[in-house]
Protein backbone atom coordinates (compact mmCIF):
# COMPACT_ATOMS: atom_id res chain seq x y z
CA UNK A 1 0.00 0.00 0.00
CA UNK A 2 1.08 3.45 -0.49
CA UNK A 3 0.96 5.24 3.25
CA UNK A 4 1.53 8.63 4.24
CA UNK A 5 2.08 8.93 7.86
CA UNK A 6 1.78 12.71 9.16
CA UNK A 7 4.15 13.47 12.14
CA UNK A 8 7.08 12.70 13.59
CA UNK A 9 7.31 11.68 16.77
CA UNK A 10 7.43 7.90 18.69
CA UNK A 11 4.16 6.46 17.22
CA UNK A 12 4.85 8.14 13.76
CA UNK A 13 8.77 6.62 13.71
CA UNK A 14 7.26 3.33 14.73
CA UNK A 15 5.07 3.22 12.24
CA UNK A 16 6.94 4.31 9.19
CA UNK A 17 9.28 1.81 10.52
CA UNK A 18 6.77 -1.15 10.85
CA UNK A 19 4.94 -0.25 7.45
CA UNK A 20 8.07 -0.11 5.41
CA UNK A 21 10.16 -3.19 6.76
CA UNK A 22 7.08 -5.69 5.48
CA UNK A 23 7.30 -3.01 2.10
CA UNK A 24 4.75 -0.71 1.86
CA UNK A 25 5.26 2.86 -0.11
CA UNK A 26 5.86 5.18 3.12
CA UNK A 27 6.24 8.77 3.03
CA UNK A 28 6.40 11.09 6.22
CA UNK A 29 5.06 14.98 6.63
CA UNK A 30 5.97 16.62 9.77
CA UNK A 31 6.05 20.31 10.51
CA UNK A 32 9.84 20.73 11.10
CA UNK A 33 12.30 19.01 9.15
CA UNK A 34 14.54 18.53 12.19
CA UNK A 35 12.90 15.51 12.64
CA UNK A 36 12.62 14.28 9.39
CA UNK A 37 15.96 14.16 8.95
CA UNK A 38 16.80 10.80 11.31
CA UNK A 39 13.82 9.29 9.13
CA UNK A 40 15.15 10.14 6.07
CA UNK A 41 18.99 8.58 7.19
CA UNK A 42 17.25 5.32 8.57
CA UNK A 43 14.50 4.46 6.39
CA UNK A 44 15.59 6.70 3.20
CA UNK A 45 11.39 7.13 2.56
CA UNK A 46 10.77 10.68 1.03
CA UNK A 47 9.72 13.29 3.83
CA UNK A 48 8.57 16.64 3.48
CA UNK A 49 7.38 19.42 5.79
CA UNK A 50 5.04 21.29 2.96
CA UNK A 51 1.45 19.31 2.58
CA UNK A 52 1.01 20.53 -0.79
CA UNK A 53 4.07 17.60 -1.75
CA UNK A 54 2.44 15.15 -0.11
CA UNK A 55 1.78 12.15 -2.50
CA UNK A 56 -2.31 12.87 -3.80
CA UNK A 57 -2.53 8.64 -4.37
CA UNK A 58 -1.97 7.28 -1.07
CA UNK A 59 -4.20 4.39 0.32
CA UNK A 60 -4.17 5.77 3.41
CA UNK A 61 -3.38 9.44 5.43
CA UNK A 62 -2.35 8.74 9.30
CA UNK A 63 -2.28 11.49 11.60
CA UNK A 64 -0.09 10.37 14.50
CA UNK A 65 0.83 13.22 16.62
CA UNK A 66 0.16 14.94 20.00
CA UNK A 67 -3.94 14.95 20.91
CA UNK A 68 -4.15 18.68 20.73
CA UNK A 69 -2.76 18.81 17.65
CA UNK A 70 -4.64 16.16 15.36
CA UNK A 71 -7.60 18.35 15.10
CA UNK A 72 -5.41 21.22 13.05
CA UNK A 73 -3.47 18.64 11.45
CA UNK A 74 -6.78 17.12 10.08
CA UNK A 75 -7.86 20.55 9.04
CA UNK A 76 -4.82 21.36 6.88
CA UNK A 77 -4.99 18.01 5.46
CA UNK A 78 -8.53 18.18 4.30
CA UNK A 79 -7.53 21.46 2.73
CA UNK A 80 -4.76 20.07 1.08
CA UNK A 81 -6.43 16.87 -0.07
CA UNK A 82 -10.48 17.99 -1.05
CA UNK A 83 -12.20 15.05 -1.19
CA UNK A 84 -10.23 12.22 -1.24
CA UNK A 85 -11.04 8.55 -1.47
CA UNK A 86 -8.27 7.85 0.74
CA UNK A 87 -8.86 6.29 3.98
CA UNK A 88 -7.89 9.12 6.77
CA UNK A 89 -6.78 7.98 10.20
CA UNK A 90 -5.41 9.13 13.51
CA UNK A 91 -3.39 6.91 16.26
CA UNK A 92 -4.75 8.61 19.61
CA UNK A 93 -6.52 6.13 21.72
CA UNK A 94 -8.62 8.48 23.60
CA UNK A 95 -10.11 10.79 20.73
CA UNK A 96 -13.31 9.69 18.84
CA UNK A 97 -13.50 8.42 15.25
CA UNK A 98 -16.06 11.50 14.59
CA UNK A 99 -13.10 13.38 14.20
CA UNK A 100 -12.04 12.12 10.97
CA UNK A 101 -15.92 11.68 9.93
CA UNK A 102 -16.55 15.37 10.08
CA UNK A 103 -14.20 15.85 7.34
CA UNK A 104 -13.48 12.96 5.42
CA UNK A 105 -15.80 10.79 2.98
CA UNK A 106 -13.52 7.56 4.90
CA UNK A 107 -12.29 8.10 8.42
CA UNK A 108 -10.61 6.43 10.68
CA UNK A 109 -8.57 5.04 13.76
CA UNK A 110 -5.58 2.86 13.91
CA UNK A 111 -4.13 2.64 17.57
CA UNK A 112 -1.22 0.50 18.38
CA UNK A 113 -1.48 -0.12 22.11
CA UNK A 114 2.02 0.05 23.23
CA UNK A 115 4.99 2.24 24.86
CA UNK A 116 6.84 3.98 21.85
CA UNK A 117 10.44 5.10 22.48
CA UNK A 118 12.11 6.40 18.95
CA UNK A 119 15.43 4.19 20.42
CA UNK A 120 13.72 0.96 21.54
CA UNK A 121 13.63 -1.42 18.65
CA UNK A 122 10.26 -2.93 18.99
CA UNK A 123 8.75 -6.76 17.84
CA UNK A 124 5.73 -4.96 15.55
CA UNK A 125 4.52 -9.01 15.16
CA UNK A 126 3.27 -8.45 19.00
CA UNK A 127 1.67 -5.35 19.37
CA UNK A 128 -1.93 -4.96 19.15
CA UNK A 129 -3.70 -2.36 16.82
CA UNK A 130 -7.74 -1.35 17.56
CA UNK A 131 -8.93 -0.56 14.55
CA UNK A 132 -12.02 1.56 13.47
CA UNK A 133 -13.44 1.64 9.64
CA UNK A 134 -16.50 1.08 7.63
CA UNK A 135 -14.22 -0.89 5.03
CA UNK A 136 -10.85 -2.87 5.42
CA UNK A 137 -7.93 -0.93 4.47
CA UNK A 138 -6.32 -0.21 7.94
CA UNK A 139 -7.12 -3.70 8.80
CA UNK A 140 -5.51 -4.82 6.30
CA UNK A 141 -2.67 -2.52 6.89
CA UNK A 142 -2.95 -3.38 10.35
CA UNK A 143 -2.64 -7.06 10.02
CA UNK A 144 0.61 -6.48 7.43
CA UNK A 145 2.77 -5.87 10.49
CA UNK A 146 1.23 -7.55 13.48
CA UNK A 147 -0.41 -10.80 14.41
CA UNK A 148 -3.29 -9.24 16.86
CA UNK A 149 -5.44 -7.13 15.21
CA UNK A 150 -8.81 -5.86 16.45
CA UNK A 151 -12.03 -3.61 15.79
CA UNK A 152 -13.32 -1.65 18.44
CA UNK A 153 -15.50 1.43 18.38
CA UNK A 154 -14.90 4.88 19.90
CA UNK A 155 -16.21 4.50 23.52
CA UNK A 156 -14.62 0.87 23.85
CA UNK A 157 -11.15 2.57 22.84
CA UNK A 158 -12.05 4.81 25.60
CA UNK A 159 -12.02 2.15 28.27
CA UNK A 160 -9.30 0.70 26.47
CA UNK A 161 -7.17 3.64 26.82
CA UNK A 162 -7.90 4.20 30.38
CA UNK A 163 -6.72 0.55 31.24
CA UNK A 164 -3.40 1.27 29.64
CA UNK A 165 -3.08 4.50 31.36
CA UNK A 166 -3.35 2.04 35.06
CA UNK A 167 -0.81 -0.78 33.35
CA UNK A 168 1.64 1.42 31.50
CA UNK A 169 1.64 4.94 32.85
CA UNK A 170 0.33 4.78 37.01
CA UNK A 171 2.99 1.74 36.58
CA UNK A 172 5.85 3.62 35.41
CA UNK A 173 5.28 6.20 37.66
CA UNK A 174 5.31 3.57 40.76
CA UNK A 175 8.88 3.17 39.17
CA UNK A 176 9.72 6.78 39.42
CA UNK A 177 8.62 6.69 43.05
CA UNK A 178 10.96 3.76 44.10
CA UNK A 179 13.57 5.11 41.92
CA UNK A 180 13.18 8.68 44.63
CA UNK A 181 12.92 6.30 47.82
CA UNK A 182 16.06 3.94 46.97
CA UNK A 183 17.98 7.72 46.22
CA UNK A 184 17.53 7.92 50.24
CA UNK A 185 19.89 4.85 50.66
CA UNK A 186 22.22 5.39 47.39
CA UNK A 187 20.60 2.18 46.20
CA UNK A 188 20.35 2.51 41.99
CA UNK A 189 16.99 1.56 40.59
CA UNK A 190 18.69 -1.17 38.51
CA UNK A 191 18.71 -2.82 42.23
CA UNK A 192 15.05 -3.83 41.61
CA UNK A 193 14.66 -5.03 38.26
CA UNK A 194 14.50 -8.65 38.76
CA UNK A 195 12.04 -8.01 41.01
CA UNK A 196 9.83 -5.86 38.24
CA UNK A 197 10.56 -8.66 35.18
CA UNK A 198 9.73 -11.37 37.48
CA UNK A 199 6.11 -9.20 38.39
CA UNK A 200 5.53 -8.74 35.09
CA UNK A 201 6.92 -12.26 33.71
CA UNK A 202 4.75 -13.83 35.96
CA UNK A 203 1.62 -12.24 34.34
CA UNK A 204 2.12 -14.14 31.19
CA UNK A 205 0.85 -17.22 33.26
CA UNK A 206 -1.11 -16.04 36.21
CA UNK A 207 -3.75 -13.61 36.20
CA UNK A 208 -3.28 -10.09 38.37
CA UNK A 209 -5.25 -10.84 40.98
CA UNK A 210 -3.43 -14.57 41.38
CA UNK A 211 0.53 -12.53 40.69
CA UNK A 212 -0.80 -9.93 43.91
CA UNK A 213 2.00 -10.15 46.69
CA UNK A 214 2.66 -7.76 49.52
CA UNK A 215 1.53 -6.91 53.13
CA UNK A 216 -1.61 -5.02 51.54
CA UNK A 217 -3.15 -8.30 50.30
CA UNK A 218 -1.97 -10.14 53.15
CA UNK A 219 -3.24 -7.99 55.52
CA UNK A 220 -0.17 -7.39 57.32
CA UNK A 221 -0.99 -4.25 59.11
CA UNK A 222 2.22 -4.00 61.11
CA UNK A 223 4.54 -3.95 58.28
CA UNK A 224 1.74 -1.33 57.04
CA UNK A 225 1.54 1.12 59.40
CA UNK A 226 5.81 1.23 59.94
CA UNK A 227 5.80 1.95 55.94
CA UNK A 228 2.97 4.91 56.18
CA UNK A 229 5.57 5.98 59.07
CA UNK A 230 8.32 5.95 56.63
CA UNK A 231 6.63 8.43 54.65
CA UNK A 232 5.88 11.28 57.25
CA UNK A 233 7.97 13.60 55.46
CA UNK A 234 6.27 13.06 52.22
CA UNK A 235 2.59 13.62 52.58
CA UNK A 236 2.16 13.02 48.87
CA UNK A 237 4.00 9.06 48.67
CA UNK A 238 2.03 8.50 51.65
CA UNK A 239 -1.33 9.37 50.67
CA UNK A 240 -0.64 7.35 47.14
CA UNK A 241 0.72 4.54 49.61
CA UNK A 242 -2.52 4.83 51.81
CA UNK A 243 -5.06 4.88 48.77
CA UNK A 244 -2.99 2.00 47.02
CA UNK A 245 -3.03 -0.24 49.98
CA UNK A 246 -6.61 0.89 50.70
CA UNK A 247 -7.43 -0.34 47.01
CA UNK A 248 -5.59 -3.69 47.11
CA UNK A 249 -7.64 -4.68 50.16
CA UNK A 250 -10.99 -3.33 48.45
CA UNK A 251 -10.36 -5.76 45.39
CA UNK A 252 -9.46 -8.90 48.00
CA UNK A 253 -12.66 -8.23 49.84
CA UNK A 254 -15.02 -8.31 46.43
CA UNK A 255 -13.31 -10.81 44.89
CA UNK A 256 -13.17 -14.52 47.28
CA UNK A 257 -10.54 -15.67 44.78
CA UNK A 258 -8.17 -12.43 45.13
CA UNK A 259 -5.82 -14.00 48.07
Amino acid sequence: MKVVILGAGNVATHLARAFSSVGHDVMVWNRSEGALNAITAELGCPCTTEMAKLHRDADAYIISVKDDAVEDVAQQLAQCLGRTKAVIAHTAGSLPKRMMDERFRHGGVIYPMQTFSKDKALDYTEIPFFVEEEGDVLHRLAESVSEHVYSLSSEQRKVLHLASVFACNFANHCFVIAEDVLRQIDIPFSALLPLINETTQKLNVLSPREAQTGPAVREDDAVIGRQIHLLDNRPDLRDIYIRMSNSIRSYKLGDKNYD
